[in-house]
């Protein structure tokens, strides 16, 4: 009888690493039963992820006894390494963090209870090899002979606790990083980015500015500004006529410094942020701005309506806007009833907009006028979007105005959305 051939054990190694890599954790560790080959393979994988996918729920608890215990076991390069669950004792982490930067880590993802931070150890800035960061629920303390992380090129970090000075440090001593997620962070106000490289910025919590100081390849921008009652303080005394207190937000001020923007998000507050203390907010020409997404934007604040104005006359090639209103005469800076203060933007041209979207409207006067605007000069329009707010008056008679208005676009279609 012919023995059945063996492919299990006579795979190359390198179709096995493959396979181990693809597996979750606990599963690679047992394959080491398949044949005396694959016995201690699972030991040499550089891919270590750590979470509720990787092993069973039975021992979800005393998932970092089993890090230690493959950590122990490991021989071998550890390349990627990630750690998403509950730990009682986060001085652990210390432990395996020493392991890690001895073993040519690249990628560094950890993860732990929001409720507590991990004070992060000096010996995970001495990771040289590290191109992805990823840190959620930590606390930073850069170590005096901290030089940066050189090949460092994506950052993610989340509710992390971090100053001005070390989080200025450690972007501008880590200038190879092309994508920058920061959010829920904490000590930090002032955010200065001095990054050559950086391409993708997504910033959202609250702070007090921020400063483009060094950002000339910065592509895709997403700010969020949480609700702040600092903010807030401000904004009344602006309205009161005391401007005294009222700082000038230094953002405006960088608006320049980023020439190849192509996707820009202004979310939650931020357009009041950028609009305190400047009597209104003017764009420089973006030359490859495409894609514009507005939220909380208030037709009835004449700041917002001449800082949508501005971008709009300087943005040539922009092909795609979303707006998500948040119209309310009684929140605005400078109220208006109209969109069209300034006469001369009834002249603007859109030749490239193909895309409008514009969401949560009220059906006022304000926003009937934007959207006869768009259609009028849009001559490349394919489709505009529009939902009105369910707290919306006279839906019908909204529609009916919209549909007849002029459209420079044959082919401009109007969606409307429940």
């Amino acid at each position: 009888m012919l023995e059945m051939e063996d492919r299990i054990s006579t795979m190359p190694s390198n179709i096995i690493e493959v396979i181990l890599m693809c597996l979750p954790i606990a599963d690679a560790v047992r394959s080491s039963i398949l044949s005396s080959r694959w016995r201690h393979l699972w030991c040499t994988i550089p891919h270590l992820i750590f979470n509720k996918q990787s092993v069973p729920s039975s021992v979800h608890n005393q998932l970092d006894k089993i890090v230690d215990q493959v950590l122990l076991l490991h021989n071998g390069p550890i390349h990627k390494f990630v750690f998403d669950g509950f730990i009682e004792d986060l001085a652990t982490v210390d432990r395996w963090i020493v392991v890690l930067s001895r073993n040519d880590l690249k990628e560094l993802a950890l993860k732990f209870c929001p409720g507590r931070l991990y004070k992060l150890p000096s010996s995970l800035f001495s990771c040289r090899a590290i191109v992805t960061l990823d840190l959620h629920d930590c606390e930073f303390k850069l170590p005096r002979s901290f030089s940066g992380f050189s090949l460092l090129t994506d950052l993610f970090l989340e509710n992390v606790n971090i100053s001005d000075d070390e989080f200025a440090c450690l972007i501008s001593k880590s200038s190879h990083i092309r994508k920058l997620v920061f959010m829920d962070f904490y000590g930090c106000c002032h955010l200065k980015f001095n990054a050559p490289k950086l391409q993708e910025l997504v910033i959202e919590g609250v702070f007090e500015d921020i400063h483009l100081e060094n950002t000339p390849e910065l592509a895709n921008l997403s700010i969020g500004l949480e609700d702040d009652e600092e903010l807030d303080n401000e904004d009344e005394d602006f309205d009161n006529g005391d401007t005294e207190n009222v700082e000038d937000c230094y953002f405006v001020k960088y608006l320049s410094n980023i020439p190849k923007i192509e996707k820009l998000e202004l979310q939650h507050n931020f357009l009041d942020f950028m609009t305190r203390g400047q009597a209104y907010v003017r764009f420089p020409t973006y030359t490859c701005l495409k894609k514009v997404f507005f939220s909380c934007f208030n037709f009835q604040d004449l700041k917002h309506v001449i800082a949508l104005q501005s971008l709009l006359q300087n943005s040539p090639v922009l092909q795609e806007l979303e707006i998500e209103a948040d119209t309310d005469d009684s929140i605005a800076t400078i109220p208006t009833s109209s969109f069209f203060d300034k006469r001369e933007f009834h002249n603007a041209r859109l030749c490239q907009l193909r895309r409008v979207k514009l969401t949560e409207l009220m059906g006022l006067r304000p926003e009937l006028e934007f959207i006869e605007f768009i259609l009028a000069a849009s001559s490349a329009l394919e489709v505009l979007t529009i939902k009105l707010d369910t707290d919306a008056t006279e839906e019908v008679k909204f529609y009916k105005e919209i549909m007849r208005f002029r459209r420079a676009s044959t082919r401009a279609q109007i969606e409307i959305l429940d």
